[in-house]
């Protein structure tokens, strides 16, 4: 409990300072997490690889509601590059034909990129913080025989926790791109600077508008959907149990197991399911009651 209180008071601590860096900065530290995700995990998978003499556990694939981060927020900085080119080529002036007819199709693309990004910043603050928190109510499966991997369970939740935190914090939680419908210099899938938000008044809500929070949940049944693809099909080799929904394996967290003792294996995993959305949607709700403040 005290790793975790502590870990917690440092993960938003560090949230709220970086929201007080320049854009540019904060835009870099995003883009330094979604590097650093993909390979801390890739050092984890070979360090366990060869703890386990050589041989890969499937066990360990990393495709639990904590490993989103390690695929969705590199596609999220992605498509804020994409959306960054595009409403820098809106800007631009051009008198020849040909360049105007390729830009066109360039910002038909705009509103969809925009709806994703917003989609999967959704996800990330909403999901990622929730199965940020959550790991600590049980750690068993956070801890490994080799204390460096421990160590590195540890900090990729409390760097959950942070990421959820700060795109709360700075505003980029449901944001879309009415400001760029608007007419304004918002780019697309960016905060806006306190004197932007007075500036646009009561038009500021429009800025704020969300995506709600339906985008976000189908996206994570998509994703536990192919989660329990994954669990079907790697059956044959070895434990598998990827966002802890397989119907061939034990159920292994705190009280959900007594209840699969008591329900069977199936409700279950409806129970967790539901519980996942409806605390995810809390922290959409309470995400939206802080923008309002």
């Amino acid at each position: 409990m005290l790793i975790f209180l502590s870990g917690l008071a440092a993960a938003a601590l560090a949230a709220w300072l970086a929201c007080r860096l320049h854009l540019k900065r904060q835009n870099l530290l995003l883009n330094l997490l979604a590097l650093l995700f993909p390979l801390s995990e890739i050092w984890k998978q070979l360090l366990l690889t060869w703890a386990n003499g050589g041989v890969y556990r499937w066990w360990y694939f990393p495709f639990q509601l904590c490993s989103m981060p390690l695929y969705l927020l590199p596609l999220r900085q992605l498509l804020a590059l994409c959306l960054l080119q595009s409403h820098a080529l809106r800007l631009r002036q051009s008198h020849a034909l040909r360049l105007r007819q390729s830009l066109a199709l360039r910002l038909r693309r705009v509103p969809l990129l925009s709806w994703l990004s917003s989609v999967l910043t959704d996800f990330l603050a909403d999901f990622g913080l929730l199965a940020g928190l959550f790991a600590f109510a049980d750690q068993t499966g956070m801890r490994y025989p080799l204390p460096a991997l421990t160590l590195h369970s540890y900090l990729w939740h409390f760097a959950m926790i942070f990421l959820g935190l700060f795109l709360i914090l700075s505003g980029r939680h449901s944001r879309s791109s009415s400001a760029a419908r608007q007419g304004s210099a918002y780019a697309p899938g960016q905060p806006l600077s306190r004197s932007r938000r007075a500036a646009h008044g009561n038009g500021g809500e429009k800025v704020r508008k969300s995506s709600g929070f339906l985008p976000a949940a189908i996206l994570f049944l998509i994703l536990a959907g192919i989660a329990e693809l994954l669990n079907f099909l790697l059956r044959g080799k070895g434990s598998i149990d990827m966002f802890y929904i397989s119907p061939w394996e034990p159920s292994t967290q705190v009280v959900l197991r007594d209840i699969a003792a008591r329900l069977g294996r199936g409700p279950e995993i409806l129970l967790y399911l539901g519980l996942i959305l409806l605390g995810a949607g809390l922290i959409h709700l309470c995400a939206a009651a802080f923008r309002r403040a």
